[in-house]
């Protein structure tokens, strides 16, 4: 559509993160980097432990969301806490969260709150538009990984072939989001023996059923994985991806510690015991150094604003013992077996539903505003 003067109107698409409140540091970073690089639509927050009565900061660009505004029954919001372990539970809410922007919003994506916007996105919108189903996603790879690398083409066959720390949908997408959500509320799992990976694998099937397009694009979703193909550099327009005409559009830190920034990983370990160096990455550049270490202080600058954030409130019970996970499977057993049986004693003996009892499914009260977790290296 022309605007005035007959340019052409640049969509703004919405942006959504999904975390536990412990990582809302990441979260308000992202914020920031999104209203740095144009961005003018408030990044909507979804928080999988907070309600209405949760009191959270007034962030500037920031826009909050919570389980019971997602118009679920109050058994289901505590079946799926109770069931999943916080990056299943996270997950699998991901395309409710999609399907209720768009009510406002024409296109929508998501990133992961440790997802870091380094120029603006101006490749999204349009790539959207031509897709054919309104679902626009970021390969893993671009190209088969080297031989001698640190990854390989087979481990996609456990993570899928899409991270889904980034993906975006506009309303034609809504059949999409709704046969996601079909198999996530139940099968949203880390299990490697049954060949499922979260929300990811599932998108592999999901590519084909309704259309989607890869962005082939080397500057969207960099991260550990892939760096050998996609070695982060910096000229004087800023930073880009060496070897391409690519600018870095968005860089994924994964497990980063602030305290830490010369390791892009404290989790991922192959034969470095001490986890991935920048240094020691194929592809590693000092411009990349540089770019985690300003990463760091913006997350430690958001740390000393907000202060100490409560532990993941579904993750341990009211005598503060952690929830194992094969508690969790057992009772997901017996939630798929008689639905609303479990339910039944939830209430009663739930480990957390006394902290969550005043809840109510439906709009959020005033302390939170009306909207306008294990992983692998990979994810």
């Amino acid at each position: 559509m022309a605007g005035l003067g007959g340019h052409l109107e640049v969509k703004q698409p919405a942006y959504c993160t999904i975390l536990a409140r412990n990582y809302l540091p990441y979260a308000l970073a992202l914020s920031d980097s999104l209203r740095e690089q144009g961005s003018e639509v408030p990044l909507t927050v979804f928080l999988i432990d907070a309600n209405q009565d949760t009191e959270l900061p007034e962030v500037p660009g920031v826009s909050w969301m919570h389980p019971w505004m997602l118009d679920l029954p109050e058994r289901q919001v505590l079946e799926l806490a109770m069931s999943y372990e916080l990056v299943e539970f996270a997950t699998a809410v991901k395309p409710l969260v999609l399907r209720k922007l768009l009510e406002q919003h024409e296109q929508v994506a998501y990133l992961d709150p440790d997802t870091y916007a380094v120029s603006p996105i101006e490749e999204l919108s349009p790539a959207l538009d031509a897709s054919p189903g309104g679902i626009l996603l970021t390969p893993h790879y671009l190209e088969p990984t080297p031989s001698n690398g640190e990854f390989s083409d087979g481990h996609l066959l456990h993570v899928g072939a899409y991270n889904l720390g980034f993906c975006a949908v506009d309303r034609r997408a809504g059949d999409f989001l709704s046969w996601w959500w079909g198999h996530l509320s139940t099968e949203c799992l880390h299990d490697p023996i049954a060949g499922l990976f979260v929300d990811q694998k599932w998108v592999d099937l999901g590519s084909v059923f309704f259309e989607a397009s890869p962005l082939r694009h080397y500057g969207y979703n960099v991260g550990l994985a892939n760096l050998h193909e996609r070695p982060v550099d910096r000229d004087s327009n800023g930073y880009c991806i060496a070897g391409t005409d690519d600018r870095l559009r968005l860089f994924h830190f994964h497990a980063f510690d602030p305290r830490r920034p010369d390791e892009l990983s404290t989790r991922f370990k192959t034969a470095h015991p001490q986890g991935f160096k920048t240094s020691e990455l194929s592809g590693g550049t000092e411009a990349l150094l540089d770019l985690s270490k300003d990463y760091a202080a913006v997350l430690l600058e958001k740390e000393r604003e907000i202060g100490p954030q409560p532990a993941y409130i579904f993750g341990s019970d009211t005598k503060g013992r952690q929830i194992p996970r094969r508690l969790r499977h057992a009772y997901r057993v017996a939630a798929l077996a008689d639905p609303g049986a479990a339910y039944g004693e939830l209430r009663a003996a739930c480990p957390f539903h006394h902290q969550q009892a005043e809840a109510a499914p439906g709009s959020c009260g005033s302390r939170i505003g009306n909207p306008p977790a294990r992983r692998t290296a990979l994810q």
